[in-house]
């Protein structure tokens, strides 16, 4: 297991993710989001508020 390290910032419907990475975006409400990672994969996802559970899907 290694350390991760990850910081959003939020504006309204929109995050914005950096990351060892880089830097990620996404949109989303209610537990639902679209976003593009750091190297460029998109994904969607949508999970349960409160509790880190989800489901995550690349295309």
């Amino acid at each position: 297991m290694s350390w991760r390290f990850r910081k959003s910032f939020n504006t309204g419907p929109f995050r914005t993710t950096l990351s060892k990475s880089g830097l990620g975006s996404s949109f989303g409400f209610f537990g639902f989001r679209f976003g593009v990672t750091p190297d460029g994969k998109k994904y969607w996802s949508f999970g349960i508020r409160g509790t880190g559970l989800y489901y995550l899907k690349y295309y």
